[in-house]
């Protein structure tokens, strides 16, 4: 079904899809053609090694009826941590633009009263793929989400099916055992759900810059971190050992 016929169908299209909605929260059920998605290699340095793997990102081409449903589902989604205050990169009316600027004022203030700021940068390698399905539903639940939406996700996360499509070939479907959807509409939600912890880590131990009695010593760029100290840089290795533990 093309997008158009969903942006211009009557009334009755849409409480056509209310109900097959429903019908799938209901019965935790899905058909197949929901859990099917094509990944499409993309090239990140065309004047680099083509036949490097590393050099490739992929996306994840789905149904557009498929992702209304995602968009559906994502007002059931909440969080009402603090922590989310220091992600940037996933959320609605923020960017990292507004981050870099977050960042620019942090570091004027303190440079402005004699002092310095040091940051450190960490880039966690394929984030999006390493993410543990069962984990990250464990989480949902402990923020309450309905069983039935967890539910739903767990099949059609761990039921799907994935092709590689390369100029006009397509591959065997295989199945895959983590990983977010890349531009699901839900996927953002579900990383920042993920990490929440990591970033909770950060904040709590109080160590960083502070402007009056508000804490900036972690930003994050989606998947990317910069942490922020007045008196020395924080060493990212417990950070990376905690990352691979969530993995």
């Amino acid at each position: 079904m093309a997008m158009e016929a969903i942006l211009y169908g009557s009334n009755r299209l849409y409480d056509h899809l209310a109900i097959l909605f429903n019908m799938f929260i209901n019965f935790g059920s899905l058909p197949s053609g929901f859990m099917q998605s094509v990944i499409i290699p993309l090239v990140k340095n065309k004047s680099g090694d083509l036949s490097d793997t590393n050099n490739y990102r992929a996306i994840a081409i789905s149904q557009s009826i498929s992702k209304l449903f995602e968009a559906t589902l994502e007002a059931y989604m909440k969080s009402d941590s603090d922590v989310e205050n220091h992600q940037f990169g996933f959320k609605a009316g923020h960017s990292t633009a507004l981050c870099t600027n977050v960042l620019k004022q942090t570091v004027d203030y303190y440079t402005n009263r004699g002092s310095y700021v040091f940051a450190c940068f960490i880039d966690f390698q394929k984030t999006f793929d390493k993410v543990n399905y069962w984990k990250l539903f464990l989480k949902l639940l402990d923020d309450d989400i309905d069983n039935k939406i967890v539910r739903l996700l767990s099949v059609r996360y761990t039921k799907q099916m994935c092709y590689v499509r390369w100029q006009n070939v397509v591959s065997a479907g295989f199945s895959m055992g983590n990983g977010t959807r890349q531009r699901g509409v839900l996927s953002p939600y579900l990383f920042s759900r993920y990490i929440r912890e990591l970033l909770q880590i950060i904040v709590g131990t109080a160590i960083g810059c502070f402007i009056v009695n508000h804490c900036f010593n972690v930003l994050a760029y989606a998947d990317d971190l910069m942490i922020l100290a007045r008196l020395g840089m924080v060493s990212n290795v417990c950070l990376t050992y905690y990352w691979y533990s969530l993995c």
